[in-house]
């Protein structure tokens, strides 16, 4: 029987010397990196049987082959860890260029727009009250005493002399319902007259009725008067007559 550790080929006699068998070639066994997919145990392994006779042909071809297969392996590899190196590369080129902040333009500080707060002085002084200085009274009218021709001008055109004041006398003609409380006739003059018949002038007279409340016909006076205009009416005979109209400012009976 055959020893299968150490076959005899056929064709070979059994007392022959054979040659010693050439050492198992081992397999080449990279350093393992951390950075390679795959480890050196996945790598292939060429096992060779102990005790077959190997020709120097197939030895070569076997070393070539050993070698070109670690060549492959090494070639493998160095392109698995540039492909490794260049995804590194490129995340860190990009975060590099993603996180480098932009210049920024330099921020321009507004300015103060704040005013300083003014502080009004305090006063100590109470003021003082206002003083009202009251409206001067109306100068009273200054009533102005006539002669006989400057009488006898305004009688006949009183209407040049509306406004004027001045003191006459005389004497009631008429004062009653026809002619009211506040408006009688007498019969004037620039003076008093020494008989009530010398009052000469027709005139109509008008005032307060409680100024005139004391007057009555036939009565002599002295009053003040203000020219008003000239007037008409009618008279009890059906003509009319037109006299002085002279508003009463004050009077007295004498």
């Amino acid at each position: 029987m055959t020893d299968p550790t150490n076959p005899t080929p056929a064709d070979e006699p059994a007392g022959q010397p054979q040659p010693a068998p050439e050492p198992p070639m081992a397999p080449r066994d990279p350093q393992p990196d951390a950075t390679l997919p795959f480890s050196a145990a996945a790598q292939p392994q060429v096992t060779i049987p102990l005790g077959a006779p190997i020709s120097p042909k197939r030895s070569n071809a076997r070393a070539w082959a050993v070698g070109g297969l670690a060549l492959a392996i090494a070639l493998a590899a160095g392109a698995v860890i540039g492909a490794f190196v260049a995804e590194d590369a490129e995340p860190a080129a990009i975060a590099n260029t993603s996180t480098s902040p932009a210049p920024s333009a330099t921020p321009t500080t507004p300015a103060s727009t704040t005013v300083a707060p003014t502080t009004a002085a305090p006063t100590s002084a109470a003021p003082s009250p206002t003083k009202t200085t009251p409206a001067p009274k109306p100068k009273p009218p200054s009533y102005k005493t006539l002669s006989e021709r400057q009488w006898k001008l305004i009688a006949k055109n009183p209407d040049a002399y509306i406004g004027k004041t001045y003191v006459v006398y005389g004497v009631v003609t008429q004062f009653d319902a026809a002619t009211g409380v506040d408006t009688f006739r007498a019969d004037v003059a620039h003076r008093r007259m020494a008989d009530k018949y010398d009052y000469e002038t027709n005139t109509l007279l008008t005032g307060l009725a409680a100024d005139l409340d004391n007057l009555v016909e036939d009565d002599i006076f002295r009053a003040n008067v203000t020219v008003l205009s000239s007037f008409s009416y009618g008279t009890q005979i059906g003509g009319e007559t037109t006299v002085p109209l002279l508003q009463v400012d004050s009077i007295k009976v004498l």
